[in-house]
């Protein structure tokens, strides 16, 4: 399947992400949505060999956080979100 058609579906089952930058983060970052609810982000802090991905925390507000995803087709955004902070 081609990268924009394998895009399209992972985005039809309710995935999204948006590339920031924010004061708090030195480079550019991906936050990663389910259902219009916060999953987990992507930094590059470290540098792009060295992406680490961070979870909401306890103190986050629950209404705003989706805890659990389907696996699959999280794991393909993270991989086509991590490619597009290189």
């Amino acid at each position: 399947m081609r990268d924009m058609e394998k895009h399209q579906e992972i985005m039809a089952r309710g995935y999204d992400y948006i590339i920031a930058n924010e004061s708090e983060h030195e480079q550019v970052f991906i936050e990663i949505y389910y259902n219009e609810k916060f999953v987990a982000s992507i930094n590059q802090e470290h540098g792009l060999e060295n992406l680490e991905i961070e979870f909401p925390g306890s103190n986050d507000v629950e209404s705003l956080i989706m805890r659990k995803v389907p696996l699959n087709d999280f794991l393909d955004l993270v991989n086509e979100a991590a490619k597009r902070l290189g």
